[in-house]
């Protein structure tokens, strides 16, 4: 059986992510009435880099995988 618990803080930090840069980053730039399309999707993919660091630190902690617990950045 699959074990949702990673999968699922990995969204909710993702989400976190997304609602803290991306959101504000939006309104700004709509307010000013040009979207810099390449901020806004930088900041997109740093959210989702974020969430599967957070994914793998979950998963590792279930597992018992000292690696894994790592995340990608190995801290």
């Amino acid at each position: 059986m699959i074990n949702t618990k990673p999968i699922i803080e990995a969204l909710k930090q993702g989400g976190r992510v997304f609602v803290v840069a991306v959101i504000p980053l939006l309104i700004d730039q709509l307010t000013r009435d040009s979207i810099n399309w390449r901020a806004l999707i930088i900041t997109g993919v740093i959210a989702v880099l974020m969430a599967v660091d957070k994914g793998l630190h979950e998963e590792g902690k279930v597992t018992g995988s000292d690696n894994l617990t790592k995340g990608l950045t190995r801290f």
